[in-house]
């Protein structure tokens, strides 16, 4: 397997943003506050799930690849479909085993993540099934890393008390209603639906408008109201391209949704860091997370020429 191979597998110009969740999660956990060092190794945690889960959905979709995409590693024959779906047991088993070091519970909260992960790469993929089920993966890696940072500190709080419910679990579901509509809109990507131009046009505006909601949801959940509104700044800040994106009056190719799809993902990362803002507003530690969230732009960036993340 050629590395370029391995990187457009793991589609690995979208690694910053699984350690962008991890982050977000880790402080909305410790409310700001510097987390334990041991709880780092939820990013490689989350790095194994999610580039496991790139890979075999990748493997699942080898047979109609061979017709819509003929350039991946997979159908061109350049990687040999058993190959692929080692390397994604291994990463998906990897994670497993790391979020069991942490904490058992942890270990428990990561195999039932994995498992929704090969549900979605495996399982019947319909116009709201698909979709959700990646939204839920996405915002089960943010609820993943608060969840087990709040086991590993040892925090006296039942995760179903009201002090976490609907507060600070709205986060990653906010989170995931991003993913969900940018799954919905890359079901045109390959010509798998016949939208409608103004449908197209309608669900990249709606995801526009849900870019604060997370940073918004954290700032009131922590009771950090100059947290949530600088969050929610640094956010909509991702917003003018995509309306620009929206106006474009040129026709709906697969190329300007895939192109629409890639400005979606990359905000991601935007995202990530405005709930990582939200949670200390300008203290050292969210401020400091926030950059190095937002670091990971470049090397997205220079990541997608080799490795499309879609």
């Amino acid at each position: 397997m050629q590395r370029t191979d391995f990187w457009r597998l793991t589609r690995i110009s979208l690694a910053p943003t699984a350690i962008g969740d991890s982050i977000a999660g880790m402080l909305l956990a410790s409310h700001g506050d510097l987390p334990e060092a041991k709880l780092l190794l939820l990013i490689p945690l989350s790095l194994c799930l999610f580039h496991g889960g790139m890979v075999l959905n990748d493997w699942s979709d080898r047979g109609p690849d061979q017709n819509t995409r003929p350039d991946r590693p997979i159908p061109s024959g350049r990687v040999s479909p058993s190959s692929a779906l080692r390397l994604a047991l291994g990463l998906l088993l990897a994670g497993v085993l790391l979020g069991s070091v942490l904490d058992p519970r942890t270990g428990l909260a990561t195999l039932a993540l994995a498992l929704m992960i090969v549900a979605y790469d495996l399982g019947p993929r319909g116009n709201w099934l698909g979709p959700l089920t990646m939204g839920a993966c996405r915002a089960g890696n943010v609820a993943l890393a608060y969840a087990c940072s709040l086991w590993v500190m040892g925090t006296p709080t039942n995760l179903f008390m009201e002090q976490t419910l609907p507060g600070r679990f709205f986060v990653p579901l906010a989170y995931g209603c991003y993913v969900f509509l940018i799954s919905r809109l890359a079901r045109a990507e390959d010509g798998d639906a016949q939208i409608e131009p103004t449908v197209l046009r309608g669900r990249l505006l709606c995801a526009m408008t849900l870019l604060p909601l997370p940073a918004l949801a954290a700032g009131v959940a922590l009771h950090s109201p100059v947290g949530g509104t600088l969050g929610a700044l640094l956010a909509l800040s991702g917003a003018p391209g995509l309306w620009q994106a929206a106006r474009d009056p040129s026709p709906w190719t697969r190329e300007r949704v895939t192109h629409c799809v890639g400005l979606l993902l990359r905000r991601l990362l935007l995202i990530s860091a405005s709930i990582a803002l939200s949670t200390s507003a300008l203290g050292s530690v969210g401020l400091w997370a926030a950059l190095v969230i937002l670091a990971g732009y470049p090397l997205a960036n220079a990541l997608r020429t080799v490795a499309p993340p879609s």
